[in-house]
């Protein structure tokens, strides 16, 4: 397994209007992350917000209003490049995004939240408060409303069972709406429709790969596990299910095997947002934001 970052951003939604050729990523604004800083280091972030920044994996942190709230920390240093947050938010309980080695570089005196049946992995790590979730159950965190929301993955921690259970995330402060997707897989997705008819969701972080190269999933939909992870095209329509005001591709360019490039799941998303003309998609580099709009 390889690990690799980021350093360039492909904002998708800020493409010309020049036809772009075929297969090709089409004609985007490149961008550097926060310029002149380590995206590893917790001053290279962006303060005050609100906004919502890509730290690798399906490790983002969002600072909405005066809270700041991290989902599925990977990895120490990218851990710690969070900086202090009230909140820990763990999708499911596979080892890429409840990742105790990851967890310990947290200061304890956040609130971590786990899936149903989680808590046992991590009732030793010494955090103030350990609360369990399942879809539909409402947690509040200093100023942030954090509601857990279905999703669609494989329950279990190293084998698929019924336990822990998997769940998403929806979290308002600030006066905006963060929604993370966790990993979805390539079953049933109504769940997502009626996730965007509960909420006005200002950016949703979805994922559009895994470990594997993009045709690996996308051959396996069909059978079996259908897929485990979906591929960009199919992040595309959940985003356009949800009807999010934007969306952050994530689950990508940070942990592969060498099987291709790790850009090819951003090369593809880029590809069909230009054919699709979808608004809003925004490609992020690792440590880098997105700045977020509260309604007014």
């Amino acid at each position: 397994m390889l690990y690799s970052s980021v350093t360039d951003a492909a904002m998708a939604n800020m493409r010309s209007p020049v036809e772009d050729s075929p297969g090709s990523e089409g004609n985007l604004r490149r961008e550097k992350p926060i310029s002149g800083k380590n995206p590893g280091d917790p001053a290279a972030l962006p303060q005050g917000g609100p906004n919502v920044t890509w730290l690798g994996h399906a490790t983002a942190v969002a600072q909405l209003g005066a809270s700041r709230v991290v989902f599925d920390p990977l990895l120490p240093w990218r851990a710690r490049a969070a900086g202090p947050v009230d909140a820990i938010l763990v999708t499911h309980s596979h080892v890429d995004h409840l990742n105790r080695w990851s967890l310990k570089a947290i200061d304890r005196s956040a609130q971590l939240v786990v899936p149903r049946g989680c808590k046992p992995i991590v009732a030793d790590l010494g955090f103030s408060r350990v609360v369990e979730v399942t879809a539909g159950d409402q947690v509040q965190v200093g100023d942030l409303e954090i509601q857990a929301v279905a999703t669609r993955h494989d329950n279990g921690r190293w084998r698929k069972g019924d336990s822990p259970e998997c769940v998403g995330y929806v979290v308002g402060g600030g006066g905006v709406r963060v929604h993370h997707a966790g990993d979805v897989d390539f079953s049933d997705h109504s769940v997502f429709d009626d996730i965007g008819k509960q909420f006005a969701i200002d950016a949703t972080l979805l994922p559009i790969g895994g470990m594997m190269p993009v045709w690996y999933y996308r051959q396996r939909r069909t059978v079996l596990d259908r897929g485990v992870h979906i591929d960009p095209d199919c992040a595309l329509d959940i985003y356009e299910r949800l009807g999010a005001k934007n969306m952050v591709p994530v689950h990508w360019g940070t942990l592969h095997l060498r099987l291709g490039l790790p850009s090819m799941p951003r090369r593809r998303l880029a590809k069909i947002v230009n054919e699709r003309n979808a608004a809003g998609v925004q490609i992020l580099a690792h440590g880098e934001a997105l700045d977020l709009t509260p309604t007014s």
